[in-house]
Parts: structure tokens; C-alpha cells; sequence
């Protein structure tokens, strides 16, 4: 009876391990698997201790790129969003999924509408599995304050970097050359409404952002503005007209 009670427990243990933990299965360099389990026998900790010891000191460390993310790369069309999300990348290690709505459509070649479509399911496959995010967005209507609200509802930090020029037909310029060299197109009548209204979209948004950074694109990108604890401060002594529009609306 001794021996199956024995298995008994073995099987016991092992049904409790499987629910309780993860296994990882790891490879090291041939010998380094000596040197590892010496380190870890001097530091009283049996191999797997010390294992997830040293990756908890990791994690610890790194607590600031632990927190999900919901990054919006905000302005009207032919600001330069991508350009900015583009330049962001080799410094950001906490940008996650990029969404681009506008890149969606023309790459899945569909209308506006169902780029969006595509967009808002990668936007809640993020959410729902936990993990940060970027988006691209002139947000203009109301899907990016509804996404921002349940991100801040799932426990996600929101920043905002918003891109701006001083006229509609600069955008229109930038658009242009776009498409002359391959790249999608956006009607004027739409630029140019959602340029007339950004202010509204800005003010929609901003609440709700931990965050945020505004950014003049007249000759590269300059920072002329930062939003914390519900004030816009303002930087720079050639400040662009639309940032002072903003401010004044503010």
C-alpha cells in the first residue's frame, strides 16, 4: 500500500503544480549550465529560486515599461503623425501595437470606413488582452475618447502626443506630396473640417490623458507644450499660432 500512496501523492503534487504554475522550458550555452546552478546553490536558492528571483529584481526594475501604455499620436491629416510615430520607435520601448487607421485602409485596399472597422478590432484585441498600444488618429468624433475611457478603465496609463501646423492648406501640401509618391489619399473637404474642429477633439481627449505632448511641425518637430495635472504648459519663445489658439481655448 506504502508505494501507492506514494503515487498518490506524486500524482497529487503534480496536479497542483500544473494549475498553479507555468513551466518554462530553457536553453543556455553548453557549460554555462554548471556555472548557473553553482551561483544559485551559493545564494541558498535551489536553481528554479533563483531563476525567478533574478527576473522579479528584472521586472522591478523595469517597473516604469511593466505599466500598459495607450499611446495617441493625435492631429489632423498631413501633420506628420507618421513621420512622428516613425521617429518615436528606436527611442520608445513601450509603443506596442501601432494602429494607423489611414495605413489599415490603403493597405487592405477598403473604404475609410472599413479601415476604421479594422482598426477598432486591433484596438480592442489590445484591451482585451492587456497589452499597450499606439494610435494614430485626428481625433475628430468620438471612438478615440470611448477607447480612452475603457483604457483608463482597464488600469492603462494614456499619453498623448498631439502634432499641429498653422494652416489647413500646409496639411494639404504635405498630403499632396504623399500621394505623388505612392502614398494615401485624404479629401480636402474632410482635412478641412477636421482642421476647423480640432480644438473640440483636442479638449474631448485631453481630460483623459495622463499626459501630453504638442509638438510644431512647421520645420521638424519642435515641442512647444506639455499637459500634466490638467494645465497646459507652454515652451519656447517662437510659439506657433495654433498652439496659442489652443492655449487661449484652453
Amino acid at each position: 500500500m506504502e508505494p501507492q500512496r506514494g503515487k498518490a501523492a506524486t500524482r497529487a503534487k503534480n496536479k497542483y503544480n500544473a494549475k498553479a504554475y507555468d513551466s518554462i522550458h530553457l536553453v543556455v550555452p553548453k557549460g554555462r549550465k554548471f556555472e548557473i546552478l553553482a551561483v544559485a546553490e551559493a545564494s541558498g536558492d535551489s536553481l528554479n529560486g533563483y531563476i525567478s528571483k533574478v527576473l522579479d529584481e528584472q521586472i522591478s526594475r523595469d517597473e516604469p515599461y511593466a505599466v500598459k501604455m495607450y499611446t495617441i499620436i493625435g492631429g489632423v491629416n498631413g501633420t506628420g503623425k507618421s513621420s512622428f510615430t516613425g521617429a518615436l520607435k528606436p527611442r520608445m520601448v513601450d509603443l506596442g501595437v501601432i494602429i494607423d487607421v489611414d495605413k489599415l485602409t490603403a493597405d487592405a485596399n477598403v473604404s475609410q470606413i472599413e479601415g476604421g472597422k479594422i482598426a477598432l478590432c486591433k484596438i480592442n484585441q489590445c484591451l482585451e488582452d492587456g497589452i499597450s498600444f499606439t494610435q494614430e488618429t485626428t481625433l475628430s468624433g468620438q471612438k478615440t475618447a470611448i477607447t480612452a475611457k475603457k483604457a483608463k478603465a482597464s488600469g492603462y496609463k494614456i499619453r498623448m502626443y498631439y502634432i499641429g501646423l498653422d494652416t489647413p492648406d500646409e496639411c494639404l501640401r504635405r498630403i499632396a506630396n504623399r500621394v505623388a509618391r505612392g502614398g494615401h489619399k485624404i479629401e480636402e473637404e474632410d482635412v478641412r473640417r477636421r482642421f476647423i474642429g480640432r480644438w473640440d477633439s483636442v479638449k474631448k481627449i485631453l481630460p483623459l490623458c495622463d499626459e501630453a505632448f504638442f509638438f510644431d511641425n512647421d520645420n521638424g518637430f519642435a515641442e512647444v507644450a506639455e499637459y500634466r495635472n490638467k494645465t497646459l504648459a507652454l515652451k519656447g519663445k517662437q510659439l506657433p499660432k495654433w498652439i496659442k489658439e489652443l492655449h487661449e481655448s484652453l
